[in-house]
């Protein structure tokens, strides 16, 4: 049975986790995107849902990690954001003509299940606003971007 996700990830060295902690793994500068590097990657991630059909909910980039809303069954998250996370960094080092090993974003992506329809509608509403949240200013490019790959609570196919 297919089920709502709040998925979220972050970029390359922007958050320290315990496994370095205890590895003391040397933490090297985070990689914080710019206005255009969200639009980039947002409309990579975009092509990549709409020519997989994923049904996504809410989306939303702000400068150091992703939020969105995700209707899948469990066993295809992984695989789903795996795509979007090693073909946004494939297209993204392409276009910026990157040689060098490069790494877009952490290994490790956080995922949790909504149990309820409000649950839903708070975390679509969280992850709409999440730019506020960070005090980022409203993109209207990004937002274009955005739109094009969210599909209505009413047009979802269980």
């Amino acid at each position: 049975m297919k089920q709502f996700y709040h998925i979220t990830w972050v970029t390359h060295n922007s958050r320290t986790s315990q496994r370095m902690i205890t590895y003391q793994v040397k933490r090297q500068s985070p990689l914080i995107l710019d206005t255009d590097d969200e639009r980039e990657i947002t409309s990579i991630i975009a092509q990549i849902v709409n020519e997989d059909n994923l049904q996504i909910l809410a989306y939303n980039i702000c400068k150091d990690h992703i939020h969105l809303i995700l209707l899948c069954h469990e066993e295809e998250i992984s695989n789903i954001v795996r795509k979007l996370k090693g073909k946004s960094t494939q297209l993204y080092k392409q276009r910026h003509n990157i040689q060098e090993i490069f790494h877009l974003w952490a290994q490790k992506f956080s995922c949790t299940v909504i149990e309820d329809e409000e649950q839903l509608v708070n975390s679509i509403e969280y992850v709409k606003y999440n730019r506020l949240k960070h005090a980022l200013t409203d993109d209207k490019k990004l937002k274009q971007l955005i739109e094009c790959m969210i599909i209505k609570l009413k047009d979802i196919h269980y």
